[in-house]
């Protein structure tokens, strides 16, 4: 009798499968650069001009695979707009600036000076390859 209580109590008993995820870091398709400010003379600077400074871009030939690549300055506003705080401002590169690797981005509305020292998202598309 107990033998059989207990292959009764094992039938009823179900393994759940439990589902495993990748323990892999998530993939980013963009790379971080920071806004060094305005490209500039001595007597004057030019506010539609940002100048970039890409992570691990140390030459003007590496820095050829960003030219045409979106770039986006991300930022938290005080109100809500479209259900959330965050804002964008979307610009592009344009060229080289320099020979340590410095870019020259335009974007579609200046980029505020507060601005200068932070981090931006340099995007790998579109792709040109």
């Amino acid at each position: 009798m107990k033998g059989q209580a207990e292959q009764q109590k094992g039938a009823t008993k179900t393994v759940k499968k439990v589902k495993t995820t990748n323990k892999r870091a998530p993939v980013r398709l963009w790379v971080k650069a920071v806004f060094t400010g305005f490209r500039r003379s001595k007597v004057q600077q030019n506010e539609n001009q940002a100048l970039l400074k890409i992570e691990h871009v140390n030459d003007v030939a590496s820095s050829r695979f960003y030219w045409g690549k979106r770039v986006a300055y991300i930022y938290k506003a005080h109100s809500l707009k479209n259900n959330t705080k965050f804002r964008a401002i979307w610009g592009r590169i344009s060229k080289s600036h320099g020979s340590n690797g410095i870019v020259i981005a335009r974007f579609g509305r200046n980029l505020p000076p507060r601005a200068i020292g932070s981090t931006l998202r340099v995007f790998l598309y579109p792709n040109r390859a």
